[in-house]
């Protein structure tokens, strides 16, 4: 005897499956935030122009997805490399928190900021920031290093308790501790 609410079950888990699935598109294709990086590999990329980027896609990589729809967070973890146009950033999770915004007949979803924690690596072009913990504030377009922040750009490097990023302003500040100085060691330009 086949059970009659068994069909209106399975198409109610292809209905969530589905909804899963679109969201994640919709992650990916209205994910707006600029992210540095680091290019592994043979593959080549161009460098794009700062004031482009925010017109690329974004592609993240990961062991594990999780979205959490009613909580606005997609967590992403293990081994995360997440690229856009020629900046990546690779880490151990990354956390997109976004907000829902009805617009007509549709719900769309907007990045608020994004977490990566764990060997964060941002590379873009010949810098490099490396720390434990890399924020992403989309309202005030920064990106903020915390846990043994450093910056490098080729021999030259710069160490603190914290480095912000300002992406509009290509400003940067760096904030020492009361244990722990801002170094900086700076190589002449030839």
């Amino acid at each position: 005897m086949k059970c009659q609410n068994c069909i209106p079950r399975q198409m109610s888990q292809l209905g969530t499956i589905a909804q899963t699935t679109w969201f994640c598109i919709l992650i990916f294709m209205h994910f707006s935030c600029s992210i540095a990086s680091a290019q592994i590999g043979t593959t080549e990329t161009v460098p794009t122009p700062v004031e482009d980027e925010g017109k690329l896609p974004i592609h993240i990589e990961s062991d594990l997805m999780e979205a959490l729809d009613k909580s606005g967070v997609v967590v992403f973890t293990g081994h995360v490399k997440t690229t856009r146009g020629n900046l990546v950033i690779h880490s151990d999770k990354l956390e997109v928190f976004y907000e829902k915004r009805e617009h007509e007949t549709e719900t769309k979803r907007a990045v608020k900021k994004t977490v990566a924690t764990g060997h964060v690596r941002i590379t873009h072009g010949e810098r490099v920031g490396t720390g434990e913990q890399a924020v992403y504030d989309k309202s005030a377009e920064k990106i903020t290093i915390t846990g043994k922040a450093r910056v490098m750009e080729g021999p030259s490097r710069v160490s603190g308790e914290r480095i912000i990023f300002f992406i509009n302003e290509d400003r940067s500040i760096v904030e020492g501790s009361s244990g722990a100085k801002v170094e900086a060691v700076i190589y002449p330009a030839e």
